[in-house]
Order: structure tokens, then sequence, then C-alpha cells
């Protein structure tokens, strides 16, 4: 029995990881195979219900005020989600092979401490999101019944969101299904709905291009949009057998997020271009096209996000203390879960409350910032994983700093500061606009810069010495080279 798995219950109880166990036992501890379940068309479930959301809808919105027109924003849609969620689905397949949480595995990376500054920023992250998820269903239940205030309404939709991360994994995916057919029923009125309310405005029709940066800054936002499940995607993967298809368990991830971000970030482009005062009120314009009925499901929309961002908010917060067996220990586990919850939770909903009347300058902002700090770290996982030590890892090491992978690995953490540094002349935000970027029309693409000067930077200073470690890594961890899949 591994040091992190519970020991059995006794006769006539479930085990701890039986389907009969209402809430989950695990956090950041090592999945044992006693526990691994699922298939990979659970994954497309769970990240179909997660992405149709009011958050999409709104980000639709916003590439048509960056400046396209209909055509070109569903362009940039695409291309932004298929890009970045082709770096994200290969970022979950780490969670059945290894059966760590994201940001664990990426102590293989950067090692034990080094990978810290990684791990607080996933925390921001998922605070960020989850204040920026209640401010958009605040704002759609309150344009259904304005009497209630959008702070009050905040806290409501926040509370089946907090029970429903406590009960974990399970009823997560359980709950994703639920939310799978009711919102392809949603969306479909939706999109009937928009094609008979009337023609697209004339200044969004056609297949002129207004500006080439601009299609490069809005296929960036969705591309952000898409990789900002990478730190913590392979949270919900964890849990399948380890020898589960590599080309199933990618395509049903693949499918479930781009399918349904395109589908209702595209309703909110349509609707920006059907009704003048979108850009106002994007909310407002949906309720004109559709009805206020929509404004219920899109004030519901985000509890399987708010859920997500505060369930892997916890994994992060447990990952601080994973050194300790305080911390690791059966016993405590539960006490960790829920405290870690309820400080994402509590944190989200004081931003949200505090900050919901600049929303979408703030949220825009906050997404540019995260293509700064996470393109780097998203490269130099995936070439570690795939290219360099092709899988193998010592997982026990993950839990303590004297492991193989040490303290600090100064290269990894090196090659990801002075990617950081390199970014920074081609960054255009609103608070700081790189020398670079007005020579190349204003483009921001720090985040193609920065994924591969990463990528390089990593693989050349540490593939030789990885390949001569790699026998060794493959023996403390007790098996031969594994293949990537079947």
């Amino acid at each position: 029995m591994s040091a992190g798995e519970p020991s059995p219950g006794r006769t006539g109880q479930a085990a701890p990881d039986s389907p009969a166990v209402l809430i989950e036992q695990h956090h950041v501890d090592i999945i044992p195979a006693s526990a691994r379940h699922g298939r990979p068309r659970d994954q497309f479930t769970l990240w179909y219900g997660a992405n149709a959301n009011v958050v999409n809808f709104t980000l639709g919105v916003l590439a048509i005020l960056f400046g396209l027109n209909l055509f070109w924003a569903l362009v940039a849609i695409m291309a932004g989600n298929v890009l970045g969620m082709l770096l994200t689905a290969l970022h979950a397949w780490q969670g059945p092979r290894l059966g760590v949480p994201q940001m664990i595995q990426s102590r293989g990376q950067f090692g034990f401490h080094g990978a810290n500054f990684i791990l607080l920023a996933s925390i921001v992250l998922d605070v960020g999101y989850l204040a920026a998820s209640q401010v958009l269903q605040g704002d759609s239940l309150n344009t259904l019944v304005s009497a209630v205030p959008v702070p009050a309404w905040i806290v409501i939709v926040t509370l089946p969101a907090v029970a429903l991360a406590i009960f974990g994994y399970r009823w997560i995916h359980r709950f994703q299904k639920v939310m799978t057919v009711v919102f392809s029923v949603v969306i479909l009125v939706a999109l009937i709905q928009a094609a008979t309310y009337g023609p697209v405005l004339r200044q969004y029709r056609g297949f002129h291009l207004s500006s080439g940066p601009i299609l490069i800054a809005a296929i960036g936002l969705f591309f952000m949009n898409m990789l900002s499940w990478a730190p913590y995607v392979s949270d919900y993967s964890r849990y399948l057998p380890a020898d589960v298809s590599f080309t199933r368990t990618f395509w049903a991830i693949f499918g479930g997020n781009v399918a349904t971000t395109t589908l209702f970030a595209g309703l909110g482009a349509w609707i920006a271009t059907l009704v003048p005062a979108a850009a106002g009120n994007p909310l407002g314009a949906l309720a004109k096209v559709s009805g206020l009925w929509i404004m219920f499901f899109m004030g519901i929309s985000q509890i399987p996000g708010d859920t997500l961002n505060a369930y892997t908010g916890m994994m992060a917060f447990a990952s601080l203390g994973s050194h300790s067996t305080r911390v690791m220990a059966a016993q405590a586990r539960q006490a960790v879960r829920l405290a870690g919850i309820l400080a994402i939770f509590v944190t989200g909903t004081i931003l949200a409350a505090i900050g919901y009347k600049s929303f979408l300058t703030s949220f825009e902002n906050f997404i540019g910032v995260l293509l700064f700090f996470f393109v780097p770290w998203s490269a130099i996982n995936l070439a570690d994983y795939y290219l360099v030590k092709r899988g193998n890892y010592d997982v026990p090491s993950f839990f303590t700093p004297d492991g193989a992978y040490g303290r600090v690995r100064w290269w990894p953490c090196t090659a990801y500061l002075v990617t950081l540094a390199v970014q920074v002349p081609f960054l255009d935000q609103t608070f700081y606009t790189g020398p670079l970027v007005r020579q190349l029309g204003g483009a921001d693409i720090s985040w193609i810069v920065g994924f591969v000067v990463a990528t390089v930077l990593y693989l050349a200073g540490t593939w030789r010495g990885a390949r001569r470690d790699l026998p060794a890594a493959a023996a403390m961890a007790g098996a031969a080279p594994r293949r990537l899949g079947r």
C-alpha cells in the first residue's frame, strides 16, 4: 500500500474509493489503482458542461468589440480555441499516466520549491476566473430579477458550487453530464432565435479584415482562454485508468472544450452584430434577442466553472503543504479540502462583489496577464513530458523536497524567467505597450514568442542531461519506459 493510500474499510463498510462514498477522499495525493475509474467520453461531458457558459458568450462579444466583423470574429474564435486546446489536451494526458494534479507534476520540471511560483500563480488564476464568472452570473440574474442586487445574486449562485466542490470528483462529473444535455438544448434554441431575429448590422457583414493585429489579439484572447484550463486539466483526468487510450482521451477533451466554447462564443459574436446596444450591455442584447428566459440559464451556466475553479484552487492550496505528513494523512484530507475550497470561494466572492461594475476591462487585462505567465510554463511542461522524459517520472519524488527533482531545478527556472523577459517587448496591454509592438502594427504576439523561446531554451539546456538520466528515473519508478498511448 502506498503512503498516500487510505486504509481499507471495515467489513460491511464501503471502501474509501467506492462510488458509495458520498464525499471524495483524496486531494493531491497519488490516486491508487484501486480508485481509478471512468472512460474517455466522461471527459467530453465534463468539459462540454464546463464551457457552456456566460463567460464564453461574453468573450465572443469582446471579439466584435475588438473591431472585427462577424466572419473574422468567428475565425478568431475557432483558431484560438483549436490552438489553445491542442496544448491543453496534451497536458490532460499527464493525469491518467501520473495520477496527480497538474501543478504537483510541475515539480518534475521546476523542482519542489521551484514550482511554487507557478503554483501560486495558478491560485490567482482560479480566484480571478471565479470572480469573473460570479460577476456575469450576478449580472444575468439581475437582468432577470432586478429587485435583487448583483452582489446578492453573486452569493446566491455561489452556494450550489460550494456544495458540489465539497462532494468532489465523482459528483462534478455527474453534474456535468446533466449540464451537457441542458445547455445543448439552450444553445440550439438561442441560435435559432438569433437566426430568426433579423439581419446582421451592415458594418459587421462581409469578409474584409479590418486589421491583422486585431485578428491576432482576438486569437490570443481565445487561445489563452483555452490554455487557462491547462494548469489544472489533469485534476479531472487523474482518476482515469493508467492504460486508458491516449487517442480517445485526447479527442474527448479537445472536442468537449472546443465544441461548446465555439458555440457560446459564436453566439456572443452573433448577438453583438444584431443589436446596436450590445457593446454597452451584452446580456441585455441577448435578452432582447432570446427573451428573459435565457438569463436564468446564463445565471446558472457558470456553476460548473465556479466549482472547477474552487476545486482546483483547493488542490493548489493543499499542494503548498504536500510535504507534510499531517496534511497528506488520510484523516486530515477532508479538513484540508474544506479549508481550501472555502478560502477560494470567500476570496473570489469578495472580489466579485467589489469589482463587478468594471468587469469587461478588468477581465480582458486579466487574460492578457495570464498569457504572459502561463505560456512559458506550458511550453516547458510539455517539452519535458513529451520530448525529454517521455512520461517517465518518479512520482513519489513530487511530494518531497529531497526527491529526484530536488528543491529547485535551476535551468528550467532560468529558462522560464528569461522567457518572461523576452516577452515584454512584444506585449500590448492597456497598462503597457512593448517597444516592438508598434513596429508590428500593434499586434501582441508575446504568447507566440513565449512558447517558442521557452521550448527552445529548455530543450537546449536539458535534453542531453535528461536523456542521460532517463534510465535512472525509470529504474526509480520501478518500470520500463512507457509508450505515450496505445
